[in-house]
């Protein structure tokens, strides 16, 4: 019987000699050719691929070609995610035995038993790496991120959403602004902090000043995060574009003016359910960020009509709104469609003081509408027929049993 590393990685990939099954007969595969069997393996896991080398000598061939392995691609909670990343990076070193230069993106999310020993494996072998993915894997912690950011110079993208042990991501191993102070840079565009509970102010500040090109950041569920920490990433993050703290409830309308010192470069905003939020902050976004393409404020029942219809003049390229169980009315919904025509989505969610006749309003103008959620609002039949009369391609999200075609 073969003995397996982990589900499905043989043992011998780790010796130069390899099993194989006899030959099969004749199939619709052997009709294929080495380039489109190549094209299918990108398609599967790592663990997959190596269960399908050990089909036959041709597979094996095809399988172990460098192209397919610039990604590593291992999603298991069971997996012993350490040792079969020390076993695949050591077989793809190649000439080089510490070095895995070909992989250039990891995705172990899931990987429940990956710890800061498998990381720190990644981090020293892979050093071209530029994507890296360990969502979900909680027992990941600062010093396997240090080892990631201080060898892998050329990383964009990190996610280490719902990593609770993750508080700061430095070139220190003390997590201290020491390095930032002399220059030195983590060159990410893009970091998923997402349900990293114990992330704080004071980590979110030298993640800042350490990470000051970040393009893309979020920030949901960081429920400990202030107006502090919202601040250091205005002042050091000059490029983001895209920015989400929903549900960081500590939040308050100073974190927006602060935001809106970013001006035409941010794109996306999502600040829902904070709910200290109101018209004052959502006006300093208005009238400074003029380019806001998303903007998702649902759940912050201090906006109403007077931030919203400011926002409807000022940022005319808003392509998807969030105003979910907002104060808003039938005369913010008018004023948006006119200022707004372009608009694609929109959730109107739990709008209690919404009507008819302000979702004719809206779709009149705005018959570009891909996506309305009018679930919770008070409407009758007829708004669901003018939403399908001018907004033919619209997908409709209700919960009144008497809306049908």
């Amino acid at each position: 019987m073969q003995e397996f590393l982990y589900n499905g990685i043989p043992r011998e990939f780790e010796a130069p000699v390899a099993y194989y099954p006899p030959e099969y007969p004749t199939s619709l595969f052997e009709l294929l050719s080495d380039d489109v069997l190549r094209r299918i393996f990108t398609c599967l896991t790592s663990e997959q691929k190596c269960k399908c080398a050990l089909v036959c000598r041709r597979w094996y061939t095809v399988i172990w070609d460098p192209v397919l392995w610039t990604t590593l691609w291992i999603n298991s909670s069971e997996v012993d995610a350490d040792r079969a990343v020390k076993t695949l990076t050591k077989r793809l070193s190649y000439e080089t035995p510490t070095i895995c230069a070909i992989v250039e993106r990891v995705n172990l999310n899931g990987c429940e038993r990956l710890t800061d020993k498998g990381l720190t494996t990644i981090a020293k072998r892979c050093s071209e790496l530029r994507h890296l993915e360990v969502q979900g894997c909680p027992n990941i912690t600062n010093i396997a991120l240090f080892e990631v950011v201080s060898n892998c110079v050329n990383l964009e993208h990190l996610n280490v959403a719902g990593c609770p042990c993750v508080t700061c991501i430095c070139l220190t191993p003390s997590a201290t602004l020491q390095a930032a102070s002399y220059g030195q840079q983590v060159y990410l565009r893009h970091l998923d902090m997402t349900d990293c509970f114990n992330l704080e102010d004071s980590g979110l500040q030298i993640i800042a000043s350490y990470c000051s090109q970040l393009v893309y950041l979020y920030l949901r569920r960081c429920y400990k995060i202030t107006d502090i920490g919202v601040q250091y990433v205005a002042n050091y993050c000059s490029n983001l574009r895209e920015f989400s703290i929903s549900d960081c409830r500590n939040v308050t309308d100073f974190c927006l003016r602060e935001l809106s010192k970013l001006e035409s470069n941010l794109r996306y905003l999502s600040v829902a359910k904070c709910e200290k939020l109101s018209d004052v902050g959502v006006k300093y976004i208005a009238r400074y960020c003029r380019k806001l393409r998303y903007l998702n404020v649902r759940g912050c029942e201090g906006v109403s009509d007077d931030s919203v219809e400011m926002l409807a003049r000022s940022c005319r390229r808003l392509k998807s709104l969030d105003i979910g169980k907002c104060d808003v009315t039938d005369d913010g919904l008018r004023v948006l469609a006119e200022h707004c025509p372009n608009l694609r989505k929109l959730s109107l969610k739990s709008c209690e003081a919404i009507t008819d006749r302000g979702i004719v309003s809206l779709v009149h103008r705005c018959r570009q509408l891909q996506q309305l959620n009018i679930q919770d609002c008070h409407l009758t039949p007829e708004a669901y027929k003018s939403i399908k009369k001018y907004c033919r391609r619209c997908i409709i999200e209700h919960s009144n049993p008497g809306f049908f075609c």
